[in-house]
């Protein structure tokens, strides 16, 4: 079911960046997927019988000026309490779980109109990747982004990442501390823009697509 899932969309980017023309500034939300979980001691996230099948996701592109922007974007996903701890039906038998980052990114090169730079942020766990861990973390790399003529752009981001509170971890696996974002967005409007895109987090994938207000 989630290899269809990530498939359609997949699919579904791929034709409308056929025909939409690209886009600017962006906020908005969506629907997105956790991937294949790793080994459960790892402590991944994933769509058990007591969370949501789907997470909700954020997401804001902003242009600060000609080489610097910044952009964030969250997930939030609903897990159902034990049943002991239940207050009744409704949206009070669910605890909420999510992580959100914030990202400022710098050009420092302009290649044909491949842009380059370095990007730094911050981001908080609350219990979704790793499950479980409340965590504040910050890191820095770099990010590359293509416009697709005028079709879209293509945009990519690899960082890597150390826990604001380390005292107490013997050891983190190198690939726990790479993160990775890639994605791709477009115009369906003059106001409307679509954005899809993948995370890599603690080992673990995030597929998430979204629609929002372009400006």
């Amino acid at each position: 079911m989630k290899k269809a899932t990530i498939v359609s969309l997949a699919l579904a980017l791929v034709l409308a960046a056929s025909s939409f023309a690209s886009a600017a500034n962006y906020i908005g939300g969506g629907i997105g997927i956790v991937g294949p979980a790793p080994a459960v001691e790892s402590g991944a996230a994933s769509a058990d019988s007591d969370s949501f099948p789907i997470i909700f996701t954020l997401a804001l592109d902003y242009d600060l000026m000609d080489k610097l922007s910044v952009s964030a974007n969250g997930y939030i996903q609903p897990k159902k309490k034990p049943v002991s701890d239940a207050a009744g039906t409704g949206l009070g038998d669910y605890d909420i779980f999510g992580l959100a980052g914030g990202y400022v990114k710098y050009a420092l090169a302009n290649l044909d109109a491949l842009k380059l730079g370095a990007v730094a942020g911050a981001k908080y766990n609350k219990g979704f990747v790793p499950s479980g861990v409340d965590r504040f973390s910050y890191g820095a790399g770099v990010f590359a982004e293509q416009p697709l003529g005028e079709t879209g752009t293509i945009y990519g981001q690899a960082m890597y990442w150390m826990w604001a509170k380390e005292e107490g971890i013997e050891k983190v696996e190198t690939a726990e501390r790479i993160g990775v974002i890639g994605g791709i967005n477009f115009k369906v409007t003059e106001k409307i823009a679509v954005k899809g895109q993948v995370e890599y987090a603690n080992k673990q994938a995030l597929f998430s697509i979204g629609a929002g207000y372009t400006f």
